[in-house]
């Protein structure tokens, strides 16, 4: 079965609407709910989700009521988290350093390649950052 590492680019979308690349997360998401792929992410997923959240209801986009309601409906798909501990964090700033990411960005990789699973993503930076060195696909190629 095919695992992927999630992140917060292509959570966001499976809450808030009008998103590009629509079709293909609503897809990911129904095959993970229909148990045809496996879907982890880094622990820090979840607020990073948690802001994406936080600024769609500063711009009107969501209610806050709305918003929390998505993070606990997100809970209970029991996407598989795995904690960040000290040792993690040096390889993962090693990445952050080596490809010009951000730390937060180097810890889906590093999860990608821990768990031999490909990154997911509609994040660009980070796609084109890291698809010569990672496993990592675009939203947009997954149908």
């Amino acid at each position: 079965m095919p695992r992927y590492v999630v992140d917060a680019s292509v959570v966001a979308k499976w809450i808030l609407s009008g998103e590009p690349y629509q079709e293909n997360t609503a897809k990911l998401k129904e095959d993970f709910v229909a148990g045809q792929v496996e879907l982890c992410a880094p622990a820090l997923v979840v607020n990073e989700v948690a802001n994406a959240l936080w600024r769609a209801i500063k711009l009107g986009r969501i209610t806050e009521n709305d918003a929390k309601e998505a993070l606990k409906a997100l809970g209970e798909m029991k996407i598989e988290l795995y904690q960040s501990y000290w040792n993690e964090a040096c390889q993962e700033l090693g990445i952050a350093c080596k490809l010009g990411l951000t730390v937060y960005d180097a810890a889906y990789l590093f999860l990608a390649e821990k768990t031999r699973a490909s990154l997911i993503t509609s994040d660009e930076k980070l796609y084109e950052s890291a698809k010569a060195h990672f496993r990592i696909l675009h939203i947009k190629d997954y149908l």
